[in-house]
């Protein structure tokens, strides 16, 4: 960060990140960005999961998130929000908000940070009024969690293409062109509210998944059981899901392996029963989404016991 720019996080929050992870990691802050209003701009594309994002509050900022790709969990105000790729997620100035001892999962996230207090903010170069016209329709938007419009990371990632390159007013102003165009469509998606259920193909495909939870259900496979090509199979099921369907099924299994694992039973017959081909793969999975082993959620043994009750 600059030392003439600021977020409005406070650094005693901000992760402490490996190289890696700050390689899959963009922040563009109110200098770098340079449009009324606009605190920052940011986006991560992990490859494995990552610490849980810690407890934290923006008292003058509305922040907005879309999910492009995986899945994330979020606690605002004690409420948990379970999010899917393709979704946005609000918190409004001043809500607590964390992950819920989650980690920031194997996906890819983007963020944008728009300052609202005080009220007289002037937003994106608007007039006094068109500002304060915006500000309040951001501050109403009626759903916290809901589906995205169609071409939002499109025109997020046109966003982050222009931002560096933003030399003149006119420059700055399309910036903000686009970045209106964005809070309009975020608008526009929380009051339509919608959260579309799968089609009757694509959720014939996820309970057969539930069913069978220990077979290779391969993409193939799976496009054999709903008549469709392999092609047009993860086409349809990433569009409807969120997740590729490998990704998915990976999930699925993961998430009956965190409760068996926290009942005592021993790793190697979870990945067993689940059907991967050895502990040692289960655990490199596991550990990819989760953050940590498997190992990590077994209960401690009691002293003189060799199996679990």
């Amino acid at each position: 960060m600059s030392p003439k720019t600021k977020s409005n996080i406070a650094p005693a929050t901000r992760h402490v990140m490996t190289p890696e992870q700050k390689a899959r990691r963009t922040e563009l802050f109110a200098g770098d960005i340079r449009l009324p209003g606009i605190v920052e701009i940011g986006r991560y594309h992990y490859a494995a999961a990552y610490e849980p994002l810690r407890l934290r509050t923006h008292p003058d900022g509305l922040e907005i998130c879309f999910l492009a790709r995986g899945r994330q969990t979020y606690r605002v105000n004690g409420r948990i929000y379970r999010l899917r790729g393709g979704e946005q997620y609000l918190v409004f100035p001043g809500e607590p908000h964390d992950s819920a001892g989650m980690p920031e999962e194997k996906g890819e996230l983007y963020w944008l940070f728009v300052r609202l207090k005080p009220a007289r903010q002037r937003l994106l170069f608007l007039t006094a009024a068109a500002s304060a016209d915006l500000r309040r329709e951001l501050l109403a938007m009626p759903a916290r969690h809901f589906a995205a419009a169609p071409g939002t990371r499109e025109l997020l990632e046109e966003i982050f293409a222009l931002v560096p390159t933003a030399r003149s007013r006119a420059d700055r102003l399309h910036v903000a062109s686009r970045v209106l165009q964005f809070l309009l469509a975020t608008i526009r998606a929380s009051q339509r509210n919608r959260r579309a259920a799968p089609s009757p193909r694509i959720q014939r495909c996820l309970d057969h998944i539930a069913r069978h939870p220990a077979d290779p259900l391969t993409v193939p496979h799976l496009a054999r059981l709903v008549r469709l090509s392999p092609s047009r199979f993860k086409m349809r099921f990433r569009a409807e899901i969120g997740l590729p369907p490998r990704e998915y099924v990976l999930r699925h299994k993961l998430s009956l392996a965190d409760i068996r694992l926290r009942r005592g039973e021993a790793v190697t017959a979870v990945a067993h029963d689940l059907g991967f081909s050895s502990s040692q793969y289960f655990a490199t999975v596991f550990r990819r989404f989760a953050g940590h082993p498997p190992s990590a959620l077994q209960p401690p043994r009691r002293p003189g016991r060799t199996s679990p009750p």
